[in-house]
């Protein structure tokens, strides 16, 4: 079943009084409870992608459904982005209180979530979290910050999880163990991460790699190896030590 549906969507936005295409009549398909990545190399359109599906951007032209609801009526905005939980690459302005479990407490009071101690715990101990309920958010690295704002996420039981490169600072063993509790926690509902490093996209059930804008291809980390030039390079650069997809690949 799909759960969101995109047909010829197009962005663009004018600098220096020149029309800037950031979205290029772009289409695809996600099915419910799908774990998909969108790669691709800095200024492909990835952010930009993500934002419509969260409705922070009004679509300029094609068509967009999120969870049945038209991402180009604006009486549905609200709707949406109820139904999608965002985490953003840097968490610092995410944050409304000093102290983490307070600060996830207001988070869960704004959405009239009900909730408990357990309830909390349980969340902070799925991103390596556990007993820094009381810990100055401040304080804490900016992994520890990214996986904070994962678990106040998930605390509102999104039916579509976005998350914007939001584990850049984090180790790779411990995005593995995150990626591998929203599988287990959240089996129904369809996350969607914007990633750089290839071992954290490799179990993905579909990646979609994106181009100067466009749909490059569409596949599993297997299919892709096999028979996309862009991802392979990527991939073997990785293997010998280079970090993102911003290496290789075509031109910006």
């Amino acid at each position: 079943m799909d759960i969101i549906k995109a047909k010829n969507i197009s962005h663009s936005y004018i600098f220096a009084q020149k029309e800037i295409k950031s979205l290029d009549n772009i289409s695809f398909k996600i099915n419910k409870g799908e774990f998909v990545s969108i790669v691709g190399k800095n200024g492909c359109g990835k952010s930009t992608l993500v934002k419509h599906l969260n409705a922070l951007i009004p679509l300029q032209k094609g068509v967009l459904t999120v969870a049945s609801l038209d991402c180009n009526n604006t009486k549905n905005i609200y709707k949406i982005r109820q139904k999608c939980g965002m985490v953003f690459q840097n968490p610092d302005n995410q944050f409304v209180s000093t102290v983490v479990k307070e600060d996830i407490e207001f988070s869960l009071k704004n959405y009239d979530i009900k909730y408990d101690d357990k309830t909390i715990d349980d969340a902070l101990s799925l991103v390596g979290l556990k007993s820094f309920e009381n810990r100055d958010i401040f304080s804490l690295s900016g992994g520890q910050k990214q996986r904070l704002c994962i678990a106040r996420a998930i605390l509102k039981s999104p039916k579509i999880l976005i998350l914007d490169d939001s584990t850049s600072a984090v180790d790779s063993a411990t995005d593995a163990r995150i990626r591998q509790g929203l599988r287990e926690s959240l089996p129904s509902t369809t996350k969607i991460i914007i990633a750089q490093r290839v071992s954290s996209i490799s179990d993905c059930d579909k990646i979609i790699i994106l181009d100067n804008g466009t749909v490059n291809d569409i596949g599993t980390h297997e299919e892709l190896l096999e028979r996309n030039e862009i991802y392979r390079d990527v991939y073997t650069s990785q293997q010998k030590g280079t970090d993102d997809f911003d290496e290789v690949g075509g031109e910006q």
